[in-house]
């Protein structure tokens, strides 16, 4: 169902509706909502009356204290049940009555996934939506609910917005392949929508054997050769000339970089990022990737032919310099467009503490432990942040916590006890410290400086 507009209702819902309103701006809550639910119940697809009640709505909520939350919350948990039976004979008017809880407190997520469930149910996903991205709003890391919204986005053919859900939950699960392929899946949808392709008569020129065969080994990883390269170059390049495509455009990216053509595969990623209408942090990070490797070859080429240039030491330490404060920026860029992506903030925090500024990193890594993937290695960073800090007693707390989450001798452990047997030796504790230096050594004689240290302690 088509959400409607204030100029295809009747003049008298208008009156009412502009009634609602002028309540609204006098703050007046209760009365502007009742108002605007009247407008509602004679026309439920009217988006505008919707929006103006949200806002009602949320200016109640926002002044209630914990109390009056706890009790509308209760009170909703009572309701619940009747209204969703109601929802099967009526769904219009148990539309209404979910939007009289939301009245009382619109931030409760049982009542807003049930008003999306009915209002779905009737093809009003623009309704449905606006509830899950409320829940959204409060609750970012709720992925089932990302999920939900991502499908109903999907339903509407919104492809910006069924990508930019899926890029959230993809930046979450970074390793996850199933993950990331559906990340790669959105990306197409939302390219094909986004051109307004047509499903039916849209095919594809046959391309030449050798073309496809190169392409699948692109797939596989196992593409290393220049003039295979050179091949996709002018696949890819002939494809774009026949019909738009980011996908295409990523690959052929991919080609360039393998040229060393890096200007090139850089204004092919620029052009997909702007086709996408948002920071996709993949492709941003493709973006750094290939710049980054530009630089290299530079500083290479400065160091192997230094009689060649002028003044080629200083032009490599300028080189490095520019190269850390790049990285660090296209990282804050990343986090300032998502801020609620643990994972962007916690490869932010990992450049903070390689150009060693530990409180910066200290403040992102403490942000990134909320991703459960990086909960540990987050929890180790914390403790070289208080130790590079000299805070070696906030050190050991955050040590000890990460070896209560990691029970197995791995690589994460013996950081871990390295770094807790190191802060303890600044605590002048050295029965500990070497308790912990031992328990390494027992499993890798060979980690860091363990064997030296021992020794000392031995000695």
């Amino acid at each position: 169902m088509e959400a409607k507009t204030l100029q295809d209702v009747t003049a008298t819902l208008r009156d009412l509706y502009n009634r609602a309103t002028a309540a609204g701006r006098k703050k007046n809550w209760d009365y502007a909502i009742e108002l605007m639910l009247n407008v509602l119940s004679k026309e439920p697809m009217l988006q505008t009356a919707r929006q103006e009640l949200r806002q009602f709505q949320a200016g109640k909520s926002e002044k209630l204290g914990f109390v009056a939350k706890l009790s509308a919350k209760i009170k909703a948990s009572m309701k619940l049940p009747k209204i969703k039976v109601l929802a099967k004979k009526d769904p219009f008017k148990a539309m209404r009555e979910y939007e009289k809880l939301l009245g009382q407190y619109l931030y409760n997520s049982s009542v807003l996934n049930a008003l999306a469930d009915t209002a779905a149910a009737k093809g009003a996903f623009f309704i449905g939506i606006e509830a899950l991205e409320i829940i959204h709003d409060k609750h970012p890391n709720n992925e089932a609910n990302l999920r939900k919204l991502a499908g109903y986005y999907k339903e509407i053919k919104d492809g910006m917005a069924y990508l930019r859900i899926f890029q959230e939950i993809g930046n979450r699960h970074q390793n996850d392949l199933t993950t990331q392929a559906e990340v790669r899946s959105a990306l197409a949808f939302s390219t094909m929508h986004k051109a307004n392709w047509e499903k039916e008569g849209t095919t594809q020129e046959k391309v030449h054997k050798k073309e496809d065969t190169t392409a699948e080994l692109v797939a596989e990883g196992s593409l290393h050769n220049e003039s295979q390269a050179g091949i996709l170059v002018e696949k890819y390049t002939k494809e774009l000339a026949e019909k738009e495509s980011s996908e295409t455009r990523r690959k052929l990216a991919e080609a360039y970089s393998m040229l060393k053509q890096y200007d090139q595969a850089i204004e092919q990623l620029t052009l997909v990022q702007k086709s996408l209408g948002v920071m996709d942090p993949a492709v941003d990070k493709l973006i750094e990737a290939a710049y980054l490797a530009n630089i290299d070859v530079n500083i290479k080429e400065l160091s192997s032919n230094p009689d060649q240039y002028e003044s080629p030491e200083e032009q490599i330490t300028d080189l490095r310099e520019h190269r850390i404060k790049y990285r660090l920026g296209r990282a804050m860029g990343r986090v300032e467009t998502y801020p609620n992506d643990t994972q962007l903030r916690y490869d932010l925090a990992l450049m903070h503490f390689e150009t060693n500024n530990f409180d910066a990193a200290l403040e992102e890594f403490q942000k990134a432990r909320k991703n459960p993937q990086r909960k540990r290695s987050c929890i180790i960073y914390i403790g070289r942040c208080f130790e590079n800090k000299k805070q070696f007693d906030m050190a050991v707390d955050q040590f000890t916590e990460a070896l209560a989450e990691i029970p197995d001798m791995s690589k994460e452990r013996m950081d871990a006890l390295y770094y807790l047997g190191v802060a303890r030796e600044a605590l002048e504790q050295n029965d500990k410290a070497l308790e912990c230096f031992k328990e390494i050594y027992q499993s890798n004689v060979n980690y860091k400086d363990v064997a030296q240290r021992i020794q000392k302690h031995y000695k």
